[in-house]
């Protein structure tokens, strides 16, 4: 029971904090629009890339905390990196929109820039890193206190590196595109719970090399 009560409160404390994100970036990809400043549209990146990154991460969660500070510590261990990558990318999105280079739903306009991005991105998919780093978030020892805040910045450090590039995706299909924005969700939580074997992230790969063509 008492073990049982270990991986509950956690799990509730993820959901809790993972359910806010998807409510507001529902309600911000009506709202929104491409003429937002950058600190709006850095906000908007936060709380997607948090609501996104919460559902892969919660098996981390339940294997490295030792109760609810510990997941808390290791949560925003893990988002903190997510914060900068969503600053980088608000930055991104606000200068390509200066340029011309968005259209009103916020995805890029030339045909070849969105073939070569999801190219980038397959590449990565198919690539050792992208193996390294599914095994190094499959393989966190459990922590308590700062270590639990230290292992979560590492694991978000890993992640970002591994997922970066397929979150720019979202330029392509529309920054707040919900449907996306499952598909995605749903990609990085089969490629950290099904086994490797199955070569999710491959065929993933796959995929987005026939869409870039």
């Amino acid at each position: 029971m008492v073990a049982l009560e270990r991986r509950r409160l956690p799990a509730v404390l993820a959901v809790a904090v993972c359910v806010p994100c998807w409510l507001y970036s529902l309600r911000a990809a009506s709202v929104m629009h491409h003429g937002d400043g950058v600190l709006a549209l850095f906000v908007m990146w936060a709380v997607m890339m948090a609501g996104m990154m919460i559902p892969p991460e919660l098996p981390n969660v339940l294997q490295v905390a030792r109760g609810t500070r510990d997941a808390a510590l290791f949560l925003s261990g893990s988002l903190a990196p997510w914060v900068l990558f969503s600053f980088c990318a608000a930055t991104l999105q606000w200068r390509l929109t200066a340029a011309g280079l968005l259209d009103h739903e916020m995805a890029l306009m030339h045909p070849m820039a969105a073939a070569l991005l999801l190219g980038v991105a397959g590449v990565l998919q198919l690539s050792p890193l992208k193996r390294a780093c599914l095994l190094r978030c499959r393989n966190l020892p459990e922590a308590a206190g700062s270590a639990a805040l230290i292992s979560g910045v590492r694991a978000g450090l890993v992640s970002v590196g591994s997922c970066g590039v397929l979150m720019l995706v979202l330029f392509v299909s529309g920054v707040m595109s919900l449907p996306a924005m499952i598909l995605l969700t749903l990609l990085l939580v089969l490629e950290r719970l099904l086994p490797l074997r199955l070569r999710v992230s491959d065929a993933a790969g796959v995929l987005l090399f026939a869409c870039a063509a």
